[in-house]
């Protein structure tokens, strides 16, 4: 089964407004699950990432910074803090559909997963329609690993933010290559769990 995943981080949580600071995505295969498990060191291997200039969203775009969420980068540490400062290697927001639709190929994937689906692919609408653009993936692939993942586990008080075992020194907060690969590793540990494995 060949499937996708992507996760913005962004400065704000008005989908139709904040900023996207950079965007992860990675393609998988559901089937390798139980005959070839993934390891996170090669999922983080396969992750795709860009990283774009906040000033020229908020300058060409409108887009609105949220101090509450500047606050709270603050407050996650240098190396979370790292991660949105400005950099030269940052990217036009307009690369964004290129981005997914040339190097992640979302639209040749059977599902794509996000981290949120109330936020992750409006807030990609609403970025893309700044270039008369459509979301690259096919409306009815999309599926939310929240979801996903409290309905595998139903009947089991377990957060759906659980680490599978082994991997909890390994896991970087607020890393979207991280967050996207620990959520493929949540997925394969659920699965081969179902099937016995």
């Amino acid at each position: 089964m060949n499937s996708c995943i992507y996760d913005f981080e962004t400065l704000g949580q008005n989908v139709f407004e904040c900023p996207a600071i950079s965007l992860a995505a990675l393609r998988f295969d559901e089937e390798r699950f139980t005959t070839n498990p993934y390891s996170y060191e090669e999922l983080l291997s396969e992750c795709k990432y860009i990283k774009f200039d906040v000033q020229e969203q908020v300058k060409e775009y409108g887009r609105k910074i949220e101090q509450s969420s500047l606050d709270w980068w603050k407050e996650q540490g240098p190396k979370a803090l790292k991660k949105i400062q400005p950099s030269s290697n940052d990217v036009s927001i307009s690369e964004l559909y290129e981005f997914l639709s040339l190097d992640v190929q979302v639209h040749k994937c059977d599902k794509v997963y996000t981290r949120g689906n109330t936020f992750d692919p409006i807030l990609l609408k609403s970025l893309l329609r700044n270039f008369n653009q459509t979301d690259p993936a096919k409306w009815w692939t999309i599926r939310d690993t929240r979801s996903l993942f409290e309905g595998m586990m139903y009947g089991h008080n377990i957060s759906s933010r659980f680490i599978p075992e082994g991997l909890e020194e390994k896991f970087v907060a607020h890393d979207p290559c991280h967050d996207i690969a620990m959520d493929v590793m949540r997925f394969q540990h659920l699965a081969r769990i179902l099937n016995n494995d």
